[in-house]
């Protein structure tokens, strides 16, 4: 918040730039920070360029039509996913390789997850042991203690790397982790006793773990740190590890037909895991 003189010398209030800390703009249209035009003006100068572009091309092969010159047909079909001229999206072949791509990843994502839910019998019923650090009136000082908890619901529908990943230019993640375990607190103080929490999958330490893994590969964050001592009822969704199943939830995924290929954010990280994997 800034305060401005305005032509007849009052008070205006106005905003403060976060980024040259000038009052009168906000950082998103910073003139310092985009000395050549914030985002959306440059798509729009590039839109503007695109449609002048055409319009040349159309007088040109008039010219060449008027003058016994053969013309070819322009590709004048632009896809609404890549960008590219000379088909539609219902044709994208960039398209159907991301989706078919990101049903293989699926598909390896939720075998490990069911290869751990199973190993574990993270599921209804199941008693899960979490050692804590708390303080101690009577030791002076913080102690060890261990703090049971009973999963009471465990739902791993729809879970796959790319729930906590934005469809947007803005943002890049939703950070919210899939929940898919419902915990109740069976000891602690007065005010934990009995209380319900909805949590991501517990974190297993143990190197090359499903979780460790969805952490490092999709930024998807991980529940409480516990450990299964009475096994629970484990129970999947219907057609969870089915590829039809799977690919349809990649097409629903991609069902947006307003987004291109730059707002879905996995294809970067499926990209970065890839050149990870190949250093």
């Amino acid at each position: 918040m800034a305060y401005i003189y305005d032509d007849d010398g009052n008070y205006k209030k106005t905003v403060r730039c976060s980024y040259c800390y000038h009052a009168g703009h906000s950082s998103r249209t910073c003139p310092d920070k985009y000395p050549n035009g914030t985002p959306a003006q440059q798509r729009a100068k590039a839109r503007e360029a695109e449609k002048a572009q055409r319009k040349l091309d159309r007088e040109q092969r008039k010219r060449d039509k008027a003058a016994g010159k053969k013309v070819s047909k322009a590709p004048t079909r632009k896809c609404g996913y890549c960008k590219d001229l000379g088909h539609m999206r219902r044709h994208c072949e960039t398209l159907a390789a991301d989706k078919a791509n990101l049903v293989d990843l699926t598909l390896d994502y939720r075998n490990k997850l069911v290869d751990e839910v199973v190993d574990q019998g993270i599921g209804k019923g199941a008693l899960v042991a979490t050692k804590v650090r708390e303080w101690s009136n009577a030791a002076n000082d913080y102690v060890s203690v261990v703090r049971y908890a009973m999963i009471t619901k465990a739902d791993f529908e729809g879970m796959a790397p790319f729930n906590n990943w934005a469809i947007s230019k803005r943002d890049m993640l939703t950070w919210n982790p899939p929940k898919c375990l419902t915990m109740l607190n069976l000891n602690g103080d007065r005010y934990h006793m009995g209380q319900k929490s909805e949590e991501a999958i517990l974190a297993n330490e143990e190197e090359g773990s499903f979780s460790q893994e969805t952490a490092s590969k999709w930024s998807q964050r991980q529940g409480r740190k516990g450990r299964v001592v009475v096994p629970g009822e484990v129970l999947l969704p219907d057609g969870f590890l089915d590829e039809d199943k799977v690919a349809a939830d990649v097409e629903e995924y991609f069902s947006n037909k307003t987004k291109t290929r730059e707002h879905y954010n996995i294809l970067d990280r499926v990209q970065y895991n890839d050149d990870y994997k190949n250093q």
